[in-house]
């Protein structure tokens, strides 16, 4: 399961709901993984951050205990399509967001998030909530 940066960010921020879901992924054995994408938009947050510094120790003891997905070739490739066709239709999807969609879609994981509505109406993007 892919963690969107929602979740990573409820994560470091200890929300009960976040925390919780992270929880009872573990105990059913199910991974959670963090896409490049992500990682980008934490240290965005990070470095705007007055304590910045602080902001990059949490980042790092949550992302580093996960495995990472790469945005690879395909993965940018779909991501981009899927971009190009969220404009095409008229509703907007942050770069981003079409990235770890592309990720998902690749690698036929689902995205676990809060922002539904960032990933819905991608056909092949499974999204569970929390």
């Amino acid at each position: 399961m892919i963690a969107d940066t929602t979740f990573l960010i409820d994560l470091l921020a200890d929300k009960p709901d976040a925390v919780g879901k992270a929880q009872d992924l573990e105990s059913k054995g199910i991974a959670v993984v963090v896409g490049a994408p992500s990682i980008f938009e934490l240290y965005i947050g990070a470095a705007r951050a007055i304590k910045s510094e602080e902001e990059r120790r949490k980042i790092i003891s949550i992302v580093a205990s996960l495995p990472q997905l790469p945005l690879d070739f395909d993965s940018a490739k779909v991501g981009g399509e899927i971009y190009a066709q969220k404009m095409k239709a008229g509703s907007m999807i942050d770069s981003e967001d079409a990235m770890i969609a592309g990720i998902s879609k690749v690698s036929k994981q689902p995205i676990l998030t809060r922002n539904i509505r960032h990933f819905s109406n991608i056909e092949g993007v499974a999204v569970e909530t929390y």
